[in-house]
């Protein structure tokens, strides 16, 4: 199950992110309710495989063409990895 919380800060995740939890948010309405710069919180994700990671990089996509500028936060060691792995780390804007 994965769960996207909309809070004053961003959005927040908690969950599993994977194949099939992402088909229920796609599209992904919550950024139409976002303006300007906001956080995703990850911190949450208890799983994620490569179609999460996918679906995240889709999502952050979409949020570039709207001008909306994302940070990630807490994210997991798992998606970390998979995206190192993956060769895109670089795509995901974590906050330093």
């Amino acid at each position: 199950m994965l769960e996207i919380r909309q809070e004053p800060q961003g959005l927040v995740f908690s969950g599993e992110l994977n194949r099939d939890t992402v088909v229920q948010f796609w599209p992904f309405k919550p950024l139409q309710n976002l303006q300007g710069s906001t956080v995703f919180d990850l911190a949450g994700l208890k799983h994620v495989d490569t179609a999460g990671l996918a679906w995240l990089i889709q999502v952050l996509s979409q949020a570039k063409a709207k001008s909306l500028q994302v940070q990630l936060r807490g994210m997991p060691e798992q998606l970390r990895s998979l995206a190192l792995v993956s060769d895109v780390l670089s795509l995901l804007p974590t906050e330093s």
